[in-house]
């Protein structure tokens, strides 16, 4: 049982952390931040909604097969890795370009945001599909 302020509260931080998530996760690459810290933020940020509405109530309106986004970020992360080796570089090599967009300027486009994005959806699959495992077999 929650209070109509625990449960105001969350919808109203549901969508500033996911966005701080996504935030996190761009800015990973030059930055503090990346894939593993935006995911366990967007995962806390589902766990919360688990937690303050109930595993049934959120089932109804969202209810992802977070196994698929594990499997999902698993292979980006590991293409990323091999993709490397087919150009002829070595495993895990990074490989940065700067395009120039009209209304941006100059953006810096590094291959190691792919491996990011991966381990972004890797982080957010599991840490989510522990939860919601442990939440079914509570219910």
């Amino acid at each position: 049982m929650t209070t109509i302020i625990t449960k105001t509260i969350t919808k109203v931080c549901i969508p500033l952390v996911i966005l701080f998530s996504i935030s996190l996760l761009l800015a990973g690459h030059n930055n503090p931040g990346g894939g593993f810290i935006g995911g366990v933020m967007f995962a806390s940020v589902i766990a919360l909604m688990y937690v303050v509405f109930g595993l049934k109530y959120v089932k109804t309106f969202f209810n992802p097969d977070w196994a698929k986004w594990f499997g999902f970020g698993l292979t980006l992360a590991s293409l990323t890795a091999f993709a490397a080796m087919l150009f002829g570089h070595n495993f895990f090599r990074s490989a940065v370009e700067f395009v120039h967009l009209p209304l941006f300027g100059e953006i810096e486009l590094v291959s190691a945001g792919l491996f990011d994005i991966g381990v972004y959806f890797v982080v957010i699959g599991s840490l989510l599909f522990i939860f919601k495992n442990v939440g079914d077999d509570n219910e």
